[in-house]
This record gives C-alpha cells, sequence and structure tokens, in this order.
C-alpha cells in the first residue's frame, strides 16, 4: 500500500491554474481506466472544477549527455570485430564473453563492457558504423530508378518487334 502511496505522490496532479491540472503522462494514461485510484482523483478534481482539463507535464531533456554508445547492439559488435585483422580470434572471445554474461544480472551490459575496453578507440567503431549507414542509405536510396520486370518486359517486346519488321521487311 505504501508504494501505490509513493506512487500517487510522484504523479499528483498540480493546478496550474482553474482551467489547467498538470499531471504526468502515467496518470493521464491512468485516469481514463475506471476504477483506478488516479480516476476516482481526476473525477474529484472535475467535480471541483469542472472546466479543468489535463496538461502533461514536459521532462527536460540533457541536450549535453552523452550516449557512446547508442545503437550498440551485439550484430553490430560482431560486424565491427569482422573487420578486424584478428577477427577470428576476436570472434571466439566475443562468443565466449556472450556465453559467460549470462549469469550476470545485465548481460548486455557486461559484453557491452568487454567491447570498450577492447576497442578503447571508440571513434573508430563510430566512423566505422557511421560509413556503414551510409552505405546502406545508397543501397536503400528511394529515388533511384529501377526498371520493373514490366517494363522490361515491354522493352524486351518493343526490340523483338523491331527485329520481326526488319527481318520480315515490313
Amino acid at each position: 500500500m505504501k508504494t501505490v502511496e509513493k506512487m500517487m505522490k510522484k504523479n499528483a496532479p498540480k493546478f496550474v491554474d482553474d482551467t489547467h491540472v498538470q499531471v504526468t503522462k502515467e496518470f493521464a494514461k491512468n485516469a481514463r481506466i475506471f476504477g483506478t485510484a488516479e480516476y476516482k482523483l481526476w473525477k474529484a478534481i472535475k467535480a471541483d472544477c469542472p472546466e479543468a482539463e489535463m496538461v502533461l507535464k514536459s521532462i527536460k531533456k540533457n541536450p549535453n549527455k552523452k550516449n557512446d554508445t547508442k545503437n550498440m547492439t551485439y550484430e553490430r559488435m560482431a560486424i565491427y570485430i569482422r573487420e578486424q585483422d584478428d577477427a577470428a580470434t576476436l570472434m571466439v572471445e566475443f562468443k565466449k564473453q556472450i556465453a559467460l554474461s549470462k549469469v550476470q544480472t545485465n548481460p548486455y551490459r557486461c559484453v557491452l563492457a568487454w567491447f570498450i575496453q577492447k576497442f578503447e578507440n571508440y571513434d573508430s567503431y563510430k566512423i566505422f558504423f557511421a560509413e556503414e549507414a551510409k552505405k546502406k542509405a545508397k543501397e536503400k536510396d528511394i529515388f533511384t530508378v529501377v526498371k520493373s520486370s514490366a517494363t522490361i518486359v515491354e522493352e524486351t517486346a518493343d526490340e523483338y518487334e523491331e527485329e520481326f519488321d526488319l527481318a520480315s521487311g515490313m
């Protein structure tokens, strides 16, 4: 019961003015579910202030927050390892680290720590993945003109007709 009380304090609505009540995203979601504590609280607020509206609380994000390991999946780590000179031994060690990390509470963090320690030069793999992303973007360029099979059949038929006209003399 104490956790519910703590949660309610954390998610407690705050009156901005007579027509606006600041709430968290979680509170707004739960207030729409009949019978929840948030629903009952919102119903009481609406009884006191019928014109009140929910305003979602915005969370300020740190623009300077550094995230060196963004999108660093096992697959991307393996791609980077395959490009190294001693790829075979590194891949064996990588698989071993994955197997050993299974007993950890957070296996991914264990493997990531090994990867970062093994490849200390962060910039090299960031540049590598940026180049990989550029290659994939070129391959999946939506503006590249690719002939459809129908167009190829039409062109082949036109060429065949031209050859037939020349051969028959018509």
